[in-house]
């Protein structure tokens, strides 16, 4: 850049003057300083020779330590690995909610044992006489159906629980009414309990105030 900006002001000068600035070391110096010489970089190894170094390279195993252990387990139960005296009733053709009752039958015979008793105790406290329109006790297949419609629900938002039972027509769904009645949902999520209130009313520890109605299941 220097260059072509010298030659542009040579043009107004004298013969001697340009004589002059051509002869001078010093502009020679800085002609050097200004004109750098970029070389390329050269690879010095292709891509094909670095994937056969990959390929060439060995991988050091530590050696197995006196004091190492294998975390393997010794299976012992039928060639494939399933227990069937523990559901002798599954089988290839059984459905999911099968499988799934497998694992929570016993939390679910819980819940269902504790919501009728807190009933039970929530009419003995009112006055003598009174009655309920529902059926005393909730059966087992109600508790299923109940806890499937409120993962349902959450597939489908709605601005109230008595939405989902509205004839209107911006919201009518005849699944939930085929499914369960309104009235018997709203019962069952009453009277829902995991714990004997009887029971806790006889601890005091700061644990069992916080989590005492749900101790049994985070313990299960």
């Amino acid at each position: 850049m220097e260059t072509h900006k010298r030659a542009k002001c040579s043009k107004s000068l004298d013969p001697d003057e340009i004589e002059e600035v051509l002869m001078d070391e010093e502009s020679d110096e800085e002609l050097e300083d200004t004109d750098e010489v970029v070389e390329p970089r050269v690879q010095s190894s292709s891509s094909s020779e670095d994937e056969e170094d990959a390929e060439e390279t060995e991988v050091e195993f530590r050696a197995k330590r006196a004091g190492d252990s294998s975390n393997f387990l010794n299976f012992t139960g039928p060639p494939n690995g399933v227990d069937q005296s523990a559901a002798s009733d599954i089988n290839a053709e059984s459905s999911p909610f099968s499988i799934f009752i497998l694992f929570f039958r016993e939390v679910f015979q819980i819940i269902l044992t504790e919501t009728n008793r807190y009933f039970h105790q929530y009419m003995l406290s009112r006055p003598t006489g009174s009655t309920s329109a529902q059926p005393p006790d909730i059966t087992i297949e109600e508790m299923y159906t109940f806890f499937g419609l409120v993962i349902q629900m959450g597939h489908d938002p709605r601005h109230s629980l008595k939405d989902y039972w509205s004839r209107d027509e911006l919201y009518y769904t005849p699944f939930y009414s085929n499914v369960m009645a309104r009235d018997r949902f709203f019962h069952i999520l009453r009277f829902l309990h995991f714990e004997n209130n009887e029971t806790l009313r006889t601890m005091t520890t700061q644990t069992t105030t916080d989590f005492g109605k749900y101790e049994r299941f985070l313990t299960h």
